[in-house]
């Protein structure tokens, strides 16, 4: 059987390889909040499903994976808010 761990694990998965294809198949952009917060969510998943099983080079990456999607939202948002600012002065 199954546990919960590995089920969220394998979830991280599923959206890391549907997000990828999504882009692959320029139904999203990469510079997209969508594709950011996919691979944020995805790299979450991964890493909370180690907790279970820890394995250290698996956790750098999703640890690095994270503060990059994190980076690139904080980059998306701010370039928004700039064009925004711009827009109504």
């Amino acid at each position: 059987m199954t546990d919960w761990h590995q089920i969220v694990g394998l979830s991280g998965t599923v959206l890391y390889i549907g997000s990828y294809f999504l882009l692959q198949a320029g139904k999203i952009r990469g510079e997209s909040i969508t594709y950011s917060i996919l691979n944020l969510l995805a790299a979450s998943l991964v890493l909370f499903s180690l907790s279970y099983k820890f394995n250290l080079a698996s956790t750098l990456i999703q640890v690095s994976w994270i503060l990059i999607s994190l980076i690139g939202l904080a980059r998306i948002l701010i370039q928004k808010q700039r064009k925004d600012t711009l827009v109504t002065s």
